[in-house]
């Protein structure tokens, strides 16, 4: 472990420098928790385009979580000095003699006898223990009088893609058209915070030293290094997976209005205004579409017209007659109405009245509908 030595006073001292600032923060955001728990809505059940965003992101927290497994097949190959037990110090010879003994009939691979020509300094063991053994043997332009050409041909594939990756990720599960707006409402934040940790990450990629940041046992040459490029490697993609695991509860909290509820913004309620007054404005369409088509299937029918003309003459004149206490027949106690409606009822003129009657009624009921809802709300 690193010995931070700060004492006790110091943390004293900024806490009594930092508590101002502090602990009013900390009320306005308990104050503020509390009201938005009373203040929220109903809970509702999780919308498609969260859930779209929430089944990416398992995946992806079950993909890391995988990748941050020891035994998986993509794991860095074990750090020698803790396999074989050996110092920092300890010469090379013994360490691979060790080594020789965990491989198949006690003798080293390829790889293994690449490594061994490269470990011929301490030099060239902290930048095995720092960027691993495929950075020392690989590089072809890098110098140990320079370990910054490690850096650089380290930091690309092994540190920068990864998190590339995961940003990726973060933003196909907060883009509005593929996770919807709830989802959206944390873009800035998870894309803030992925950037926090790939700057922490190649912090300590840049920063580590193989021997000041380790025990004192380890400078003292008791005790096995331990090498970052194994640890960070497994310790990255878990990293990943816990991330991707805490966007997934605060996006499903967010989109079912259990927690961190924002109201829709003005521009939002105006576009649910007007797409509300669209669909009242198709529905109205088309009922005026269906009784023109009624008016002008009676207008084209002779007898129809006829009938339809009649009709309006005994209404005129019912009209005419009223204020004189004179009502006339209805047009329906007419002869002709009365002697057509018999006919029909007994099933004379081959007209099938139960088919006749499904299709009007599925007619009526399509262009009247809603006409109740309207009548109920405007006496309301």
């Amino acid at each position: 472990m690193v010995e931070l030595g700060i004492s006790f006073g110091t943390i004293k001292s900024l806490l009594i420098f930092f508590a101002p600032i502090i602990v009013p923060r900390i009320i306005n955001f308990y104050r503020s928790t509390r009201v938005a728990l009373a203040s929220r809505p109903a809970s509702r059940a999780l919308p498609p385009n969260a859930s779209r965003a929430l089944n990416v992101l398992f995946f992806a927290t079950l993909f890391f979580f995988l990748l941050s497994l020891p035994v998986n097949p993509h794991a860095p190959s074990p750090n020698i000095f803790v396999l074989t037990r050996s110092r920092l110090n300890t010469p090379t010879d013994i360490v691979f003699n060790r080594l020789a003994r965990h491989r198949l009939e006690n003798a080293l691979t390829d790889t293994d006898t690449l490594l061994r020509s490269k470990f011929t300094s301490l030099g060239a063991r902290k930048v095995y223990l720092r960027f691993g053994p495929e950075t020392l043997t690989g590089c072809q332009f890098c110098s140990l009088e320079n370990i910054n050409t490690y850096l650089l041909y380290y930091l690309p594939f092994h540190t920068l893609l990864p998190h590339l990756f995961h940003m990726v990720i973060v933003g196909l599960v907060t883009s509005a058209p593929f996770a919807g707006r709830e989802a959206a409402s944390w873009r800035n934040k998870f894309t803030m915070a992925g950037l926090a940790l790939a700057s922490l990450d190649t912090y300590i990629v840049s920063t580590y030293d193989p021997v000041q940041s380790a025990s004192a046992a380890v400078r003292a040459g008791v005790s096995p290094p331990p090498s970052l490029y194994h640890q960070i490697t497994l310790l990255r993609p878990l990293a990943f997976a816990i991330f991707d695991g805490i966007c997934a509860f605060l996006i499903y909290v967010t989109a079912t209005n259990r927690f961190f509820f924002t109201p829709p913004s003005q521009a939002e309620q105006v576009d649910q205004l007007v797409g509300s007054s669209l669909s009242a404005l198709s529905g109205a369409t088309a009922k005026l579409h269906a009784v023109n088509v009624a008016r002008n299937a009676v207008v084209r029918d002779k007898v129809l017209k006829d009938r339809d003309d009649a009709y309006w003459r005994t209404v005129v004149a019912d009209s005419a007659k009223v204020d004189g206490g004179d009502l006339s027949a209805n047009v329906w106690e007419e002869e002709e109405v009365v002697r057509a409606m018999s006919q029909a009822m007994a099933g004379q003129g081959g007209v099938d009245l139960a088919k006749l009657g499904i299709s009007a009624a599925e007619y009526v009921n399509g262009v009247t509908a809603g006409l109740d809802n309207d009548a109920e709300l405007r006496e309301s």
